[in-house]
C-alpha cells in the first residue's frame, strides 16, 4: 500500500511495511493399505471430516473434532465465516477456525493405480490451530473394477464387500493418513 500526499513545500509518501499474510494451508494425504478390486474411492461435496486439531502456538489438543463444509460459523471481529471454529480456552478473544479450500493439489477421487500410494484430498486453511490426525469415517463412496458402487463406506475400519454381479471381492484394509503444511 502506497499512499502520496502533497501540498506546496511537502510532499508524505507512507509505505506499509506489514507483511502480506496468508493462512497456513494444510493439505490431507490419504493412503488405501491393501485395497482389492477398487476402480476408485471418492467421498461427497457434503463429507463430514473428523480431525484432531493441536493448538497453533501451544500444546493443548481437541480430539475428533468435525469440519462441516456446509456450516458457515461467524468469526469474531471479522466480516468472514469459517467451517468450523472455536476457542482454546473461554478467556481467549481470538477464535481459532479451520475453511475446507479448494487446492491444486486436492483430487475428486482415488484412483485404482493410486492405491498403496499418498494422494492428496482435503486441504484447510487454518487460523490458531494446526490439523494433526485425521478418523476416517463413514460417507465415502467406493467403485469396484466390475462397475459396483457402495455407498456410505465407513472406512473407520477394515471393509470388505462381494460385487455379485461382477464376481469381484472388493476391500480396503486399512487407511493411512498425513497432513502436510504448504503453499
Amino acid at each position: 500500500l502506497t499512499t502520496t500526499r502533497s501540498s506546496r513545500n511537502a510532499s508524505l509518501v507512507l509505505i506499509s511495511l506489514l507483511p502480506i499474510t496468508s493462512m497456513p494451508t494444510f493439505v490431507l494425504y490419504l493412503r488405501l493399505v491393501d485395497a482389492e478390486g477398487i476402480a476408485s474411492v471418492s467421498w461427497p461435496a457434503g463429507q463430514l471430516w473428523c480431525v484432531d486439531v493441536q493448538q497453533s502456538a501451544g500444546s493443548e489438543v481437541r480430539s475428533e473434532v468435525v469440519i462441516d463444509p456446509s456450516e458457515e460459523i461467524d468469526i469474531d471481529g471479522s466480516r468472514g465465516q469459517a467451517n468450523y471454529a472455536m476457542k482454546w480456552s473461554k478467556s481467549d478473544r481470538k477464535q481459532s477456525y479451520a475453511n475446507i479450500i479448494p487446492h491444486k493439489k486436492v483430487k475428486p477421487e482415488i484412483g485404482e493405480e493410486e492405491t498403496n500410494t499418498w494422494v492428496p484430498i482435503l486441504a484447510l486453511d487454518c487460523r490458531g490451530l494446526d490439523p494433526i490426525a485425521f478418523h476416517p469415517r463413514d460417507g465415502f463412496i467406493v467403485k469396484s473394477t466390475g462397475g459396483a458402487t457402495f455407498n456410505d463406506v465407513d472406512l473407520s475400519e477394515e471393509w470388505a464387500d462381494y460385487d455379485e454381479e461382477n464376481g469381484v471381492s472388493v476391500s480396503i484394509m486399512g487407511v493411512e493418513s498425513k497432513w502436510e503444511l504448504t503453499k
